[in-house]
């Protein structure tokens, strides 16, 4: 997910304490301003002086910069941020974390579940999948919302009594298409649904619906494909998730937890609960920082995975859904919740 990508030049005014003697002056030019930056901006600073002794003891002897951006693998690990990285000379140098979920059914799908897929199940549960995007540019938002928007018309009707939205295979890209095509199950006007706090634990944006509008850190989002008929009022909901849902896909996840009715079943995210902004070092060089972390509509802050309700390990099977052991579990949720919906109206 990206909060905004925007490239500042900034000159260098940060003294060090260490004294080494470089042998390219170009090299501690490089970290002097890199540790400025992340002194400034990164939410998580507290390996600070590690990072500063580091870069500065393993580069006094290096020849070029090029022999020290692989070193910034290492920071990114110290920062404990593998949503961010070092861009130098089209090359990306960040920590790939390790991970101790592995979904293999899962991962092998990434690789062709590209388009958003809707279907309704045992005639009174509306189904949408929704997979990650790329549009990092900002040039896709429009044609992503509507097209979401247009399979929720597409199974929508009275007779549905609950939604499953299935975030397993979304990967990540650009939250904003992805929560506009769902404004409707996000909230009525209103209503402040998420939102970013800075490392000192203040607000830095905020997501929110009002007067019909969706605004996201202020920025206006107005789709043009309508609902034809509208979202239920607190109707049910479950939202699945692999520990593939990265990014943009738990952002999607957030933005919907704490409504009523609304569950998560499926596996622990993949940890990309930061938003991460651009900084420029030079012409050939920017990080990627991780400056926020995301918060939901109740105010918790998420700087790790997001814990399902339900969790269901394993079990995915997107090319039979009544054989998917997530799908039969949302069902068994959902078949409860929609009893209990239908004895409260009876003795109304």
């Amino acid at each position: 997910m990206i909060k905004s990508f925007f490239f500042g030049i900034f000159l260098l005014i940060y003294a060090n304490s260490f004294s080494q003697t470089f042998k390219n002056d170009s090299v501690k030019s490089f970290i002097d301003t890199s540790i400025n930056l992340v002194r400034s901006h990164a939410v998580d600073t507290s390996n600070i002086t590690s990072i500063e002794s580091t870069l500065y003891s393993k580069s006094k002897d290096l020849n070029s910069v090029s022999d020290l951006a692989p070193l910034y693998t290492e920071v990114f690990e110290l920062l404990k941020d593998h949503h961010g990285a070092l861009k130098y000379k089209g090359r990306t140098y960040g920590w790939n974390k390790p991970t101790n979920s592995v979904n293999a059914y899962v991962k092998n799908q990434l690789k062709t579940e590209k388009s958003v897929v809707s279907l309704v199940i045992d005639k009174t549960i509306a189904y949408i999948r929704i997979p990650g995007n790329d549009d990092f540019s900002f040039k896709k938002v429009d044609s992503i919302a509507n097209d979401i928007t247009s399979h929720i018309n597409k199974v929508n009707s009275a007779k549905i009594k609950a939604w499953i939205i299935d975030l397993r295979v979304n990967t990540g890209g650009n939250m904003y298409p992805i929560l506009l095509g769902l404004k409707e199950f996000i909230g009525s006007d209103h209503i402040v649904f998420g939102g970013f706090r800075n490392s000192k634990g203040e607000s830095s944006g905020k997501w929110e619906i009002r007067d019909g509008k969706m605004l996201i850190d202020g920025i206006e989002l107005d789709r043009k494909t309508q609902l034809k008929i509208p979202i239920k009022k607190d109707i049910p909901v479950v939202i699945l998730t692999s520990c593939y849902t990265a990014s943009a896909g738990e952002m999607t996840a957030i933005s919907l937890i704490g409504r009523k009715r609304t569950y998560i079943v499926g596996e622990p995210t993949a940890d990309y609960t930061t938003a991460v902004q651009g900084f420029r070092i030079n012409e050939d060089a920017g990080l990627n920082l991780s400056t926020d972390y995301v918060t939901d509509r109740n105010s918790k802050i998420y700087k790790s995975s997001i814990q399902p309700d339900i969790e269901v390990l394993q079990g995915d099977n997107l090319e039979n859904l009544k054989k998917d052991k997530k799908i039969l579990k949302a069902l068994e949720l959902l078949n409860r919740q929609t009893k209990v919906s239908n004895t409260t109206e009876k003795f109304r």
